[in-house]
């Protein structure tokens, strides 16, 4: 018997974003991906690999995978990737020890709140979903204030 696989939906202002625009979502990443300079910021981060396929390509396609919201990285490398880069090539990356993660979001964040000196906005928001979070044991640790219900 053949079931029916669960489909993970988009976010919703993203659906109409790239509904009411006419875009595709792959070349809306990819320009983004270029536009930020994503490869430069890897390689000031110390990614890099020996052989095989570029680093740059491989930590775009576990972005892509991670947006996607796809529930297994082997479905993802079958069907996204169309056998391009392999699965244990993504689990590998992902498991290196020696990738400094979070100095590559440093600078893309940096890179981000200069863009936003510079376009005079304010306020940068990364996620605006409302969802109603409580804490057990320590009432409040995990709650959030949800300014549209009050």
């Amino acid at each position: 018997m053949h079931r029916a696989t669960k489909i993970t939906e988009l976010p919703a202002l993203t659906v109409d974003f790239l509904h009411h625009s006419g875009l595709l979502m792959d070349n809306l990443f990819a320009s983004l991906w270029k536009r930020i300079g994503m490869k430069t910021l890897l390689s000031r981060a110390g990614f890099k690999k020996r052989s095989g396929t570029a680093i740059d390509e491989v930590v775009y396609a576990l972005s892509l995978w991670l947006w996607l919201k796809k529930a297994s990285i082997g479905l993802f490398a079958r069907e996204g990737l169309q056998g391009s880069i392999g699965k244990d090539v993504l689990y590998d990356t992902m498991n290196r020890e020696d990738l400094n993660w979070r100095k590559c979001h440093e600078q893309i964040a940096t890179k981000a709140v200069r863009g936003l000196k510079v376009s005079g906005k304010r306020a940068f928001v990364v996620d605006d979903t409302i969802g109603r979070r409580f804490g057990k044991k320590m009432p409040g640790i995990s709650s959030h204030f949800d300014h549209t219900s009050g």
